[in-house]
Parts: C-alpha cells; structure tokens; sequence
C-alpha cells in the first residue's frame, strides 16, 4: 500500500516538473502595438489633423480591421446602391527589434461629394497601401499631395508598442 502511494506521488510529481519546464520553455506573448492614423489638410503651407483613428493589432497575426463611417443610398438610374462612405483601415504589425515595428495597412478615406444641381451625387475616395518599417512611437509621414486638383493633405501613421 505504501509502495502504491509512493509511485503515484512520484508520478505526479514528475508530472507537475514536466508541465512547469514546459510553461517555464513558453515564450512570453508579444505586446500589442497601437497604430494610429491621422489624415489632414495643409492650408498655406501648415499641416492641419482633421481626424485621427486609433487601433489595437497583435503582432504575427492576421490584423486588425477598423470601419467608421455610413452606409449611404446612391441613385444610379433605375436602381439604388448602397455604398459604405468613411474610414476603413486594415493593419498588420511585426515586432522587429530595436524599437522597429514593420507595418502593412491598406487605408481608405471616401465621402459624398457636394451636391451639383441636377446631377447625381458621387463618391470622392482616397486609397493608401503602406508597407513600412517605423520607429516605435514615432509618427512617419506616408503621403503628401500638394498642389493638385483635390485640396492639398497628408496621411500619417504611428505604431506604439503597448506596454
């Protein structure tokens, strides 16, 4: 009876060991990384942030997805569309050491257009796809158009490791 006590002791006691080397063995999860993305205007040579959008994406995974905005009604003749009119970003992150975080986002910007008398309303769309390496913490500008058709902006982008 002693000898059948002792084996099971002994057993769960190496089974107790085995578990804790392998908890010990486990890599510690990475951090999330907060990207944040600011899209302005640049009125008389001056950089003005007309929104911000913020979200949270775990790294070495498949992203994170952010929408804000309406799904509107656009007449197209005979029949409605619907269309979702706003923000969408998709984001992907990689902890790649020495404070650098690599980031791949496709970001989109769209709105109704202004109302033309007898004319149908249309959507003014801006895509981005970034593929970059950024600093942690450290916003990188990603996009600049000056002087064009469309009133002059700027997209930027910034990862922050969460701690």
């Amino acid at each position: 009876m002693l000898r059948k006590i002792a084996a099971t002791l002994i057993v769960s006691l190496l089974a107790l060991g085995h578990a804790v080397a392998q908890e010990k063995s486990a890599p510690a999860p990475q951090p999330n990384v907060k990207v944040t993305i600011r899209l302005g205007k640049i009125e008389q040579g001056k950089r003005n942030v007309l929104k911000t959008y913020d979200l949270v994406v775990a790294p070495d995974t498949t992203g994170s997805k952010l929408l804000s905005g309406s799904r509107v009604p656009i007449p197209t003749g005979s029949e409605v569309v619907y269309q979702n009119i706003g923000f969408s970003c998709e984001a992907m992150v990689w902890l790649v050491g020495d404070g650098k975080i690599k980031l791949a986002a496709k970001i989109e910007d769209s709105r109704l257009s202004d109302k033309v008398a007898n004319a149908a309303p249309f959507v003014e769309t801006r895509q981005l796809s970034v593929n970059a390496v950024l600093t942690d913490g450290k916003p990188m500008e990603v996009t600049k158009v000056e002087g064009a058709i469309d009133p002059s902006g700027f997209v930027e982008v910034e990862a922050a490791v969460l701690k």
